[in-house]
């Protein structure tokens, strides 16, 4: 059934995305339990979990992920290209050991498994604590975890032709126009994209620690998550936002940049390797354009030196 490509194709004239994106009423449709997993059908996606979810955190994430999935289809770039043959799976285990065994890399809080297709969430993960310094609320549902994964699973027929940075570094730029429940906000990235970093890495000081860019020239996706494997856990989303600011940078740098995105991106389903984007040479320059862009808008990016 190719059910989320056909019923998202029909937006394909439609006006351009608008600034801001707010959720439709969720819909979740129970399905026959799976074993001891129970199911249910949002409007594209098929949801599965040994975790009990009660029915508001099931409600919101059945918003997030179908809106998540028109953000993507509606962003005025070629970026949606989901699994074309059957509804996209999201899977939830709520232990390290079932999360494994299904696929999931050890020490992560979400995968997506390019091959048949699906998102793989760590339930003990789903949700995390409030954002040190900014709220007094208890434990949160980690819907920016959710949304990154999701937007890796539509662009699925993309993500084998292009570099695993900008895969990553798309994924999280909507993780960062996403304020919540669903709802996504394009009009001002620059800001979004800071206080997402502030938030993520540091909370009470523009200093924002990354990874040399020219660290991640080249690496696939093995590649990349070797890489995450070698970085203690609480540095390892510097990789990712390392990643954000480099595809803001194509994104948003001027018209050249961007036309040579939008080549990449319609060329990706046929390419046998990754287009080269960023390369070696370009990777200390490139580096360097983006300490001069963030440092007036509020972000001190600091990179160290090369790691190989």
């Amino acid at each position: 059934m190719r059910l989320l490509f056909f019923a998202l194709a029909s937006l394909a004239a439609a006006d351009p995305l608008p600034q801001n994106v707010v959720p439709a009423p969720a819909v979740v449709e129970a399905q026959p339990d799976e074993g001891d997993r129970k199911a249910w059908n949002t409007r594209y996606f098929h949801i599965d979990s040994d975790l009990v979810m009660p029915p508001n955190d099931l409600a919101r994430l059945s918003q997030v992920a179908d809106t998540t999935a028109l953000a993507v289809k509606g962003y005025p770039l070629p970026l949606f290209a989901p699994p074309d043959e059957k509804r996209p799976r999201i899977a939830i285990y709520s232990t390290d050991q079932t999360y494994q065994q299904a696929g999931g890399v050890p020490g992560s809080s979400g995968h997506y498994n390019m091959h048949p297709g699906l998102i793989l969430i760590h339930g003990g993960h789903l949700t995390r604590p409030p954002d040190a310094g900014r709220s007094k609320l208890g434990p949160r549902n980690d819907e920016d975890l959710v949304v990154h994964e999701l937007v890796h699973l539509c662009m699925h027929r993309l993500n084998h032709g292009l570099p695993q940075w900008l895969v990553e570094g798309i994924a999280e730029y909507f993780a960062a126009a996403h304020t919540g429940g669903g709802r996504f906000s394009f009009a001002n990235m620059d800001a979004a994209i800071r206080d997402h970093l502030r938030v993520r890495l540091s909370p009470n000081d523009p200093g924002i620690p990354l990874i040399p860019v020219s660290d991640l020239v080249g690496l696939d996706g093995r590649g990349w998550h070797e890489y995450l494997a070698k970085l203690p856990a609480d540095e390892r989303y510097r990789t990712y936002a390392t990643a954000l600011l480099l595809a803001h940078y194509q994104i948003h740098g001027g018209p050249k940049r961007a036309e040579a995105l939008k080549a990449a991106l319609v060329a990706a389903p046929t390419n046998r390797r990754p287009v080269e984007i960023l390369t070696a040479e370009t990777a200390d320059a490139t580096q360097e354009a983006l300490v001069r862009y963030w440092k007036p808008k509020g972000l001190t990016l600091e990179f160290p030196a090369k790691s190989r």
